[in-house]
């Protein structure tokens, strides 16, 4: 079977986030149509700057974080034990384009450092517009 057949759908976190005490699964907590739509074909998995690799159902609170360049070399090993951890055997990144976002540009570097690290595939899906 070709890796993009076992590939994971991932994407990157959301700047909108539902507020409020407590915890909430990922992805209540986060606002956004690319992750929701995506939750909605299936498994699929969520890069946050704060967390690393989150699943829809974890839990986690309200924070305010945007992956900073100087972040992703130090995330790397956190992200690639993730990937193992989760048995993940490639990824398939869902993105806006990098080329014309850049505070998305650190996030793709992690993932990719992170498959690298591991030794698995990832495939960036360059989404239209600039999907929040």
């Amino acid at each position: 079977m070709p890796p993009e057949a076992q590939a994971m759908p991932c994407t990157y976190c959301a700047a909108g986030k539902r507020k409020g005490p407590g915890m909430l699964p990922a992805v209540e907590r986060y606002l956004s149509d690319r992750i929701s739509g995506l939750h909605a074909a299936g498994p699929m998995l969520i890069l946050s700057g704060e967390y690393g690799l989150l699943a829809p159902e974890d839990p986690i609170p309200w924070y305010n974080h945007l992956l900073q360049p100087e972040e992703v070399e130090g995330a790397v090993p956190r992200v690639a034990d993730q990937l193992r951890e989760r048995a993940v055997r490639a990824i398939e990144f869902h993105t806006a384009d990098p080329a014309h976002t850049p505070e998305i540009r650190p996030y793709v570097a992690l993932i990719r450092g992170a498959c690298a690290q591991v030794g698995i595939p990832c495939r960036l899906v360059i989404l239209p517009g600039r999907p929040a």
